[in-house]
């Protein structure tokens, strides 16, 4: 026996709405979300906006629809901020480890000097023993940008070390 295939047709209005969600998830990835989170949250505003009775013109229904996916994104990035950083207090920090020896003791205050987004990749990485792929999930970030602030948060290390009068010898 063979099934019946039913589809769905959309009309133009429709169309152009599921145009404007895919419009939103690229600007979404583009600007630092997951490609999950960018298609829920694209998906959730298309919803929002058909199931809505908002009337509002053709013209400002994009704008419209920009604005709540932005707000949206904001709303989930504000979120996991703050579960990371409950996250970073009770779960990392409770944890004693080689670094917070009285021998790392140094390297392990200047670390927490970093400005926090350094602070934390370099934490992760190193104290946590997380990979940079673990680090871009968790933070919600590219491999690329986890290796950058990597880089980065070792020369500022460096410096203040340095700075302080140590060496990578003190620490190796």
């Amino acid at each position: 026996m063979k099934k019946e295939v039913r589809s769905i047709k959309l009309d133009d209005f429709e169309k152009e709405l599921i145009g404007f969600a895919k419009e939103i998830a690229y600007y979404l990835r583009k600007s630092g979300a997951s490609p999950e989170e960018a298609n829920d949250i694209s998906q959730d505003v298309l919803v929002k906006m058909l199931e809505s009775e908002i009337i509002l013109p053709f013209e400002k229904m994009r704008a419209w629809m920009y604005r709540s996916a932005i707000r949206l994104y904001i709303d989930h990035y504000r979120r996991d901020k703050k579960y990371l950083d409950i996250l970073q207090k009770e779960f990392f920090k409770n944890k004693q480890n080689k670094y917070e020896t009285p021998d790392y003791l140094p390297l392990y205050h200047a670390v927490q000097k970093l400005p926090r987004k350094y602070r934390m990749v370099i934490d992760l990485h190193y104290f946590q023993d997380l990979s940079v792929k673990e680090i871009a999930e968790l933070l919600h970030i590219s491999i690329s940008k986890v290796k950058i602030d990597l880089m980065r948060g070792r020369q500022r290390l460096k410096k203040q070390l340095v700075k302080e009068g140590y060496t990578y010898e003190d620490f190796n």
